[in-house]
């Protein structure tokens, strides 16, 4: 009678532990490849309503349709040669990614901010930023 006691309450911990993991945001998979791909109109996929972007000199918040603009125009200007995450995390909704961006014209730190709404989960801050390296 303990051992399914024990049983029963190891099961109930593991399927709380199992939602939890479960609700927790991640940044898609699909964002990470984009990066790696210089895939301009897979990022824009992800783009949430509005967004603050950081790239060159641009550097506000902007709608979803400048903000693709500015990513095109970006991917356009440099050959991407790969995409590597450093550092990445999430807290309830949220989500981001730290990683540096190899092209043919330098390195960039890249941070990417998700936020889960509904089913996907939505660019919110992108910046692209040269690196020292």
């Amino acid at each position: 009678m303990k051992t399914i006691k024990i049983i029963l309450i190891y099961l109930c911990f593991f399927s709380a532990n199992t939602m939890l993991l479960a609700q927790s945001a991640d940044i898609p998979a699909d964002i990470v490849s984009a990066l790696d791909n210089g895939n301009a109109a897979q990022i824009n996929a992800h783009l949430g309503a509005n967004v603050e972007l950081v790239i060159g000199v641009k550097n506000d918040v902007f709608s979803k349709q400048q903000a693709s603009g500015i990513i095109n125009e970006f991917f356009q200007s440099v050959k991407v040669q790969s995409f590597q995450v450093i550092h990445k995390g999430n807290k309830d909704t949220a989500s981001f990614a730290i990683g540096t961006l190899k092209t043919t014209s330098g390195s960039y730190r890249v941070y990417v901010l998700t936020r889960k709404q509904g089913a996907a989960s939505l660019i919110q801050q992108l910046r692209i930023e040269s690196s020292n390296e």
